[in-house]
């Protein structure tokens, strides 16, 4: 016998009170009349309080005792056995294919039909899947928190891998509880102690993967890209703007995951324009969404003495390019050249170009390049002849010969500054095809730095980034759904967007600042091909850890229907006895 809640046998006070009532009654004042005709018809009315009278054992006395009794027992948590209550720690799938039609649905079933075994003393805690997994319910939340739970999830995550929530729920549950997954497909080497609850279907798909508009002859032209899995039938792609249809094109897909492209025209000034597939198995990877194309352009501060700019050769490196404008002021650039140290705007990029001091020495290909770093992104430098002094460049080296660095990149609290130790008149770097690149590069980097958002397409889950202008009021991102996500933290925003649609940055006084439409393209999400329906038990050891457990919810039930039936028994008996 084992009492899940010890405390509830204070209950056992009422059995002492219960006697005392029955012990002590009402004593009535003593009237003599000659005959009953003569008693007056009022109520007769203690005058002497309670005294001590003979214990009568009535059906009334027993049934009381035995309902203080029974109601003691049941707020004690009586049970026979040990008792030891039940915990589940549930590992759920969160990705966005858990949402596919009747996947969802079948796996709410699976995790009310958890809520529905448990008792009132078990618990539950549920772990969604992701990057990182993270604990959503509990620790040891209880069973009706799971249905609360069940109502507001909305799985919508890329693909990942579940080991990391099975091995948090493991590490949780431990030895002796137990540990449920719930997903649509198989987990790769599923553990033997892990029961397994798959919910998936295997049905055909299709998803649009990328919306991009063209400039074209009294309009733009937009290039749609879709992709279908398994036996996907012809479809319409729609264009809508503004509330209106704009384009429409029919499409066949092969469906077996190749792309297939189609070509809308568009009228001239549109804004935001949506574009979306029939509805079908999954629905969050049938719209995505195309921003108007807007520049980023570069302020470009040059601070060389013109004969520098000659011998580097850098009017002409730069009349190739596009995207960039020149400023006359340090701070109002993102990209500043200069021989020497000057102050620039807060997240810029200095490009120190110049010999240094020391004996100058010529330096011939093969050169060692950091080719993972994006500013060295094409430059190969073969057969390049370079010139440079014997001085030491500050910095990660990027482009070194022997123990001679030539390119380095020193990270500043301010910006960035790539040093370049060179001598544009002697030797053929700024004559060759890598030295275009590497500024080509560099403007790219420095663009990062251009007031607005850097990306203005997305997919979920990247990080979306903002930074605004020097001196500007404080702006605030806003969620599809109208959320305000957070404000900018010394004029930027960094945020993970985990919703396809368009998110907007808005000023203090709530002016459009920028927009950056999020899309939901992940190739391993949207093919259900693979998706199953199965379930897997527990190995047999688990469920002989579970099968001894004691549920005292049969225990309290069965004492609840005896102490209804006490109370309604003396209520009979005393309702008799009035009559």
């Amino acid at each position: 016998m084992t009492f899940a809640a010890p405390w509830g046998l204070l209950a056992l006070l009422a059995l002492p009170a219960v006697v005392a009532l029955h012990l002590y009654r009402n004593r009535l004042p003593e009237q003599r009349v000659a005959g009953l005709f003569l008693f007056p018809a009022t109520a007769a009315v203690s005058e002497g309080g309670r005294v001590r009278t003979r214990l009568v054992r009535s059906p009334s006395l027993w049934l009381e005792c035995l309902a203080a009794l029974l109601a003691a027992l049941w707020l004690a948590g009586l049970t026979f056995g040990a008792l030891r209550p039940r915990h589940v720690v549930v590992a759920l799938d969160d990705s966005a294919s858990m949402s596919a039609v009747g996947t969802r649905a079948r796996a709410e079933a699976a995790l009310l039909a958890i809520a529905a075994e448990l008792g009132l003393e078990d618990r539950v805690t549920v772990i969604c899947s992701g990057r990182p997994a993270t604990v959503t319910l509990g620790p040891r939340a209880r069973p009706a928190q799971l249905e609360d739970f069940v109502a507001g999830w909305s799985p919508s995550q890329p693909s990942h891998s579940m080991q990391s929530a099975l091995e948090l729920a493991r590490q949780l549950a431990g030895a002796v509880d137990d540990v449920v997954c719930v997903s649509d497909r198989v987990p790769a080497a599923p553990a033997p102690d892990v029961e397994l609850v798959a919910c998936g279907q295997a049905q055909p798909n299709a998803a649009v993967t990328s919306a991009r508009r063209l400039p074209a002859a009294g309009g733009e032209r937009l290039l749609v890209t879709v992709v279908g899995y398994g036996a996907v039938d012809r479809l319409q792609v729609v264009a809508r703007s503004g509330g209106g249809e704009v384009g429409r094109a029919a499409l066949q897909l092969e469906g077996d995951g190749r792309p297939a492209r189609v070509e809308l025209a568009l009228p001239e000034g549109l804004g935001e324009v949506e574009v979306s597939l029939p509805d079908d198995a999954l629905a969050v990877d049938n719209v995505v969404w195309s921003l108007p194309q807007r520049s980023r352009v570069v302020s470009v501060c040059d601070r060389l003495s013109p004969d520098a700019r000659d011998a580097l050769e850098l009017g002409r490196v730069f009349d190739a390019m596009r995207g960039w404008r020149e400023v006359a002021a340090p701070e109002d650039a993102q990209l500043v050249l200069s021989s020497a140290p000057v102050r620039s705007a807060p997240g810029g990029l200095q490009v120190r170009l110049g010999r240094t001091g020391g004996a100058a020495r010529g330096h011939r290909s093969p050169f060692v390049v950091d080719r993972s770093h994006p500013l060295m992104a094409g430059v190969a430098l073969e057969g390049v002849g370079w010139q440079a002094g014997g001085g030491d460049l500050p910095g990660a080296v990027l482009v070194a010969k022997g123990r001679k660095a030539l390119l380095t990149e020193e990270q500043g609290v301010d910006g960035r500054t790539v040093h370049v130790d060179v001598d544009g008149a002697v030797g053929n770097l700024v004559r060759a095809p890598d030295w275009p690149i590497l500024f080509a590069n560099l403007l790219d980097a420095a663009r990062r730095a251009v007031p607005g958002c850097v990306e203005r397409a997305l997919r979920v889950g990247e990080r979306l980034r903002f930074r605004g202008a020097p001196g500007a009021a404080p702006a605030v991102l806003r969620s599809p759904a109208g959320e305000w996500l957070g404000a900018a933290e010394d004029g930027v925003i960094d945020a993970e967007v985990r919703a396809p649609g368009v998110y907007r940055v808005r000023a203090a006084s709530g002016a459009p600042l920028d927009e950056v439409a999020v899309h939901f393209v992940d190739a391993a999400e949207s093919d259900l091909r693979d998706a199953v329906t199965t379930e897997r038990p527990a190995a047999a050891a688990v469920r002989e850890v579970a099968a001894a457990r004691v549920d005292p919810t049969g225990t309290r039930r069965l004492l609840a229907a005896l102490l209804l039936c006490a109370l309604l028994a003396n209520w009979w008996f005393l309702l008799r006895r009035g009559a």
